[in-house]
């Protein structure tokens, strides 16, 4: 089971809580709402930055809605391929990205439980072949942005 844990996002409970405490402290140091406000300010600075590249879909939320932007997801209009090699191009570049949406039924437990395979969900497969995530820390600078525009832009300008 710990192989299949390893480079995934899980919940931390009892003492190894307290560095979320830590953080946590720190971020209401600032006060949330100007935590929350710099995260939609950042997160519209990158829509911007990012809405030129036409093999990308950016994050959109209905005009009633109040996204909080933790976390700014794209989405790669290609296949999985496309999507890790460009990982990989980022990563070299030193930005960092992580995939948070696997799909849920090849998850462990699914698998083993109920014994769903690759191919049982291809709609939410191929979703999750094409997401990617960027943190959108309330700290980033535009300067920072950019960076991640022209790496992402000359990516697909060049690499494909």
């Amino acid at each position: 089971m710990e192989e299949e844990l390893k480079g995934k996002t899980v919940l931390v409970t009892g003492g190894t809580g307290s560095i979320g405490s830590e953080i946590v402290k720190q971020i209401l140091g600032y006060g949330i709402d100007k935590v929350i406000k710099m995260r939609r300010d950042k997160a519209e600075y990158m829509t911007k930055k990012l809405s030129r590249i036409k093999e990308i879909t950016l994050p959109t939320a209905p005009p009633d809605y109040f996204h909080v932007y933790q976390m700014y997801t794209i989405r790669i209009d290609g296949t999985r391929q496309i999507r890790d090699r460009l990982i990989q191009y980022l990563g070299d570049k030193g930005i960092s990205t992580k995939v948070y949406f696997e799909p849920v039924h090849l998850s462990y437990f699914y698998k083993n439980k109920f014994g769903f395979k690759r191919g049982d969900l291809p709609v939410t497969e191929r979703l999750s072949d094409q997401v990617l995530t960027f943190h959108t820390h309330p700290l980033l600078k535009n300067e920072e942005i950019d960076y991640i525009s022209e790496e992402i832009d000359k990516f697909f300008s060049e690499a494909i």
